[in-house]
């Protein structure tokens, strides 16, 4: 077999959408607990999650001597069983060595430390990921949703004690433990997985210490939450940063991923892979450039973040889509903050408001 990937074809998986023009990989995804080669030395897994996102993409990268996993699913029975067929379909009886992190939400990384713990697994990923996920874990749900609950109503939002979105229940359900840290690659480090050489990429906006891999000799970008095909990652001011610019840093990320060659091919965590990375990036930036312009124009008068969203979003927004929803127009808001485009103030009421 050619170490070349395969040839793709235009065709979307879930939302397909002529303006993206983006050349799809042609072969149905993996059932869960199987594996699709895409190249020499390359698994495409997937894994079923128990949310709307009903999947993650995982890459598995075959070595001489064992295995290499990208990414992991969430600690949920679905996925321990799909990983449980996945031990007997796609490692074959072969040690899996390493479970490479791209970020640490739950669906990339909930799995890590009881994959380590199975398997005598490594687990590599960014200092920052494994520092704030190991943080994040050992506070409380009680302290997480008052902090959180402070943090939307200064921001215009009101949520009842029982109301929508609800703000209870352990945050850490997802999450399997915080694994050993056996490596913590970084920016611009080289690293042999599978047989071929990976540049790792490290990427911000939708996490911090967020990691891709880069094959520039085959023009494989392994690219976690960074560049998805058919939805843009949530780029969010969080209530554990609220004063971040994280819109800034995810569009600095672009510009840097753009520095990989015409016809990559991208393997993203959600979605099918697709070439055509460029053209994805230049409809990302513009998506974004628009809403900041359309916040910049409806700022004409103090706002609130909250006030903001049917300008963001054009439609009604439930359980905790709203919660995430008002993290992204925060996200535009400080980026025309930081722009001097819109001030920011905070009134007697403790809210804060945005005006142009």
């Amino acid at each position: 077999m050619s170490d070349r990937p395969r040839e793709l074809t235009r065709e979307g998986e879930l939302y397909p959408s002529p303006a993206r023009d983006l050349d799809y990989w042609p072969e149905a995804p993996p059932e869960p607990g199987h594996a699709r080669r895409i190249a020499d030395g390359l698994l495409w897994l997937r894994m079923p999650l128990p949310m709307e996102l009903n999947h993650i993409n995982l890459w598995l990268l075959e070595g001489d001597d064992g295995c290499t996993v990208i990414d992991t699913g969430l600690a949920a029975d679905v996925c321990r069983e799909a990983w449980v067929s996945l031990e007997q379909v796609a490692l074959a009886g072969r040690p899996l060595e390493r479970v490479f992190v791209t970020h640490d939400h739950p669906d990339h990384m909930g799995l890590a430390a009881w994959l380590a713990g199975r398997h005598a697994a490594e687990v590599w990923m960014s200092q920052w990921s494994h520092a704030s996920s190991a943080e994040y874990l050992r506070t409380g749900p009680d302290v997480v949703g008052e902090r959180l609950l402070g943090f939307v109503r200064s921001h215009g939002m009101e949520i009842k004690p029982d109301g929508d979105p609800p703000l209870r229940g352990d945050h850490r359900t997802w999450f399997g433990g915080s694994p050993p840290l056996s490596h913590a690659p970084m920016d611009g480090e080289q690293l042999t997985l599978g047989g071929a050489q990976w540049q790792v990429i490290e990427t911000g906006g939708h996490c911090r210490g967020h990691l891709c891999l880069y094959d520039a000799e085959r023009r494989i970008l392994i690219s976690g939450d960074q560049v998805l095909p058919s939805i843009s990652p949530n780029v969010s001011v969080l209530a554990s940063a609220p004063d971040a610019d994280p819109l800034r840093a995810f569009l600095e990320s672009l510009t840097r991923l753009e520095a990989c060659e015409p016809g990559t091919l991208v393997l993203p965590s959600h979605g099918r892979p697709f070439r055509a990375l460029h053209r994805r990036i230049a409809d990302l930036r513009a998506h974004h450039f628009e809403q900041l312009e359309q916040l910049r124009q409806f700022c004409s008068e103090p706002r609130a973040a909250y006030e903001t969203l049917p300008v963001m979003f054009g439609r009604v927004l439930r359980g905790f889509h709203r919660i995430l929803a008002l993290g992204e127009a925060l996200a535009h808001l400080h980026y025309l903050a930081s722009e001097g485009q819109v001030t920011r103030s905070v009134g007697s009421d403790g809210i804060v408001r945005f005006a142009r």
